[in-house]
C-alpha cells in the first residue's frame, strides 16, 4: 500500500471532490458509480471529471469496475443539408410525382442533372427506390413513380427531424430506424452520408484499498473541522 499521508498531501481539489463522492456512494451502495451520476454528485464539468479520474487512476486510488460502450447518432454536415434541402431519395420521388401530372418523362441522367446530384447519391437512391417498388425503369430508360411509398424516404425524413440539432443514443431508436441509420451512416470510403455513429465508453468506478484509506483521512479531516 502507498503512503496515505503522502498521497493525501498530493491531492488536487478536483480529486478530493471525486473521492468524496465515490466514498459517499459506496457507503450507501455496493454498485460502482458511473461518470454521469458522478458528474451530478460533484457538480463538476465533464472535462473536470475526466481530468480528476485520470489522475486518480494513475495514482491507483480508483479503478474501472465496469465498462460498456454506447453508440450515439448525430447529423453530419450532409445530414444538416438534407434536413434543409431534403435527401436525394426524397427529391427524386418528388420530381417524379410532379412530372406525372405532365407529359414529360425523365431519365436517370435528366434527374441527376436537374437535381445536381452526385453519381453515387443517384445510384444509391434509385437502387433503394427500385428495391422498395417505389419507382420503375421503363422502355427508353425513363424512370416512373409507381405510387408505392418509400419506407426509406419516410424514415430518413423522420430521423433528420429527430436528430436536427441534437445527439441521441442509437439504442433509443426502434430496430427499423436503426437499420436505416446504419445504412446511411458515414463509412470509410463514403463520407457523403447524413448520419455519424460514435462509440463512447460508459465506465463505472470504485475506490481501491488505497482510495478507501485516503477517503478515511478525508473524513477525519472533515470531522476535525466540524469539531
Amino acid at each position: 500500500m502507498q503512503d496515505p499521508s503522502a498521497l493525501f498531501e498530493s491531492l488536487h481539489p478536483l480529486e478530493i471532490k471525486v473521492l468524496t463522492a465515490l466514498g459517499s456512494h459506496q457507503a450507501q451502495s455496493q454498485s460502482p458509480l458511473r461518470e454521469e451520476p458522478l458528474t451530478h454528485a460533484t457538480a463538476l464539468e465533464p472535462s473536470q471529471i475526466s481530468m480528476a479520474i485520470g489522475w486518480l487512476l494513475a495514482k491507483s486510488l480508483i479503478r474501472v469496475e465496469q465498462e460498456l460502450f454506447h453508440t450515439s447518432v448525430s447529423l453530419t454536415d450532409v445530414g444538416k443539408h438534407y434536413f434543409e434541402k431534403y435527401a436525394p431519395i426524397e427529391r427524386i420521388l418528388s420530381i417524379l410525382k410532379q412530372v406525372q401530372q405532365t407529359e414529360k418523362r425523365l431519365t436517370i441522367h435528366d434527374i441527376q442533372t436537374s437535381e445536381g446530384l452526385e453519381p453515387t447519391e443517384m445510384s444509391s437512391a434509385i437502387g433503394t427506390l427500385k428495391k422498395e417498388g417505389a419507382v420503375r425503369i421503363v422502355s427508353g430508360g425513363f424512370v416512373e413513380a409507381t405510387g408505392e411509398a418509400s419506407r426509406t424516404a419516410e424514415s430518413l425524413r423522420t430521423l433528420l427531424q429527430q436528430l436536427h440539432g441534437t445527439t441521441r443514443d442509437l439504442s433509443t431508436f426502434p430496430e427499423p430506424m436503426r437499420t436505416v441509420i446504419k445504412q446511411h451512416a458515414v463509412k470509410r470510403g463514403n463520407t457523403r452520408e447524413p448520419f455519424r455513429l460514435d462509440d463512447r465508453p460508459d465506465r463505472a468506478y470504485v475506490l481501491t484499498p488505497d482510495g478507501e484509506a485516503i477517503q478515511a483521512l478525508l473524513k477525519e479531516g472533515v470531522a476535525e473541522e466540524v469539531s
